[in-house]
């Protein structure tokens, strides 16, 4: 049995709890599995969520199942419309890919915009269909991750049992192969890269960092448990270690936008932490000339071929003024660019 079966079994075990408590032998039949296979499905979803067992009355021989603590489940009372955007944001998660492997929450998913379509009004239904064909999300995956799914899974379940997993790594850069030591956090979509990752410690790195899902070519799971940080925050983290979809060191860059650029800086937000610093107005007596007009903004954003990128896509109307170690950096890649694109002149013929 792979280790993602595991995972969405233990997982389904949890929902079906939710809602009542189970026999051994009736999750057992549903699953299709012996009973001995479940006890040890409860065994690991003891480790997380507290789950009770107790002789059934009426069958001592049989064990029933209940969560100790108070988890009981109402379905929430949504209007139509709630339903509605319920429903458009289920669509939309889907494009990300996050839906894509073959796992026990696709076909959960299926099976809630079936529902959710079911108790829509017609006239509102019809606006919906309507609706769906102009609302949606640009954020889809480059890459094809059903081949991934099992992967996912055994991401997933070490993030919620803490294990740290063994991985065979194809690095981007050097396209050599290296063996790392893991301890996943967490598993999430990459909108700037348009792909699935996976973040956590590295013992190699001996740092935070993420790891691109489809880079992975082997994982095992190793016999070590981890603790993972209680302050650790995914959305946190990389908002101040992520910029433009690659992982660095936190650094404050000062950047200046002239002419329209200048307009689209003072609208535009890259960054939670970006603010304007500085801004100079077009010569009032022309309206129309716009190349006097300067926009400065300050962010502290992640170092590295993210922030590299974004000033170049921005050339040349921006300059760089702090600090100077990015300053030199985008230089490098401006002279190493016009390098290649020098237009050689054809030798000239003697006469």
């Amino acid at each position: 049995m792979a280790r993602g079966d595991i995972t969405e079994r233990t997982l389904t075990i949890f929902f079906l709890l939710l809602e009542r408590p189970r026999t051994q032998a009736e999750l057992a039949a549903h699953f299709a599995v012996s009973p001995r296979t479940i006890g040890r499905d409860i065994t690991a979803l003891s480790s997380v969520i507290p789950v009770y067992d107790e002789p059934l009355e009426d069958d001592r021989r049989q064990t029933l199942y209940r969560l100790i603590e108070d988890f009981s489940f109402q379905p929430p009372q949504l209007t139509a419309l709630e339903l509605a955007v319920l429903l458009l944001a289920q669509e939309s998660i889907a494009l990300t890919g996050l839906t894509s492997a073959q796992s026990s929450f696709t076909g959960a998913g299926r099976s809630l915009i079936a529902k959710v379509r079911a108790t829509l009004p017609p006239a509102l239904r019809d606006q919906l269909d309507a609706l769906s064909t102009v609302y949606g999300s640009a954020a889809t995956p480059a890459k094809n991750f059903s081949a991934h799914a099992d992967t996912i899974a055994q991401l997933t379940s070490a993030a919620l049992t803490r294990r740290a997993v063994h991985l065979r790594y194809a690095g981007l850069t050097s396209g050599e192969y290296s063996e790392r030591r893991f301890e996943p956090y967490a598993v999430y979509f990459d909108p700037d890269g348009a792909t699935l990752k996976t973040i956590g410690y590295d013992h190699r790195r001996r740092n935070i960092i993420p790891f691109s899902i489809d880079r992975i070519k082997t994982l095992t799971f190793t016999d070590k448990i981890f603790v993972r940080p209680v302050d650790f925050n995914l959305r946190d983290y990389l908002t101040g270690h992520c910029f433009n979809g690659i992982h660095g060191a936190p650094v404050t860059v000062t950047l200046k936008a002239h002419g329209v650029t200048a307009r689209i800086f003072a609208e535009r937000m890259f960054h939670p932490s970006q603010r304007i610093v500085h801004q100079t107005s077009a010569d009032a007596a022309d309206a129309n000339d716009v190349q006097g007009e300067t926009t400065t903004i300050e962010m502290r954003v992640a170092q590295g071929r993210g922030l590299l990128r974004f000033i170049l896509g921005w050339l040349p109307d921006i300059e760089v003024i702090s600090p100077a170690a990015v300053k030199a950096e985008v230089a490098a890649a401006i002279d190493s660019a016009s390098a290649r694109f020098a237009v050689r002149q054809p030798p000239s013929s003697k006469r």
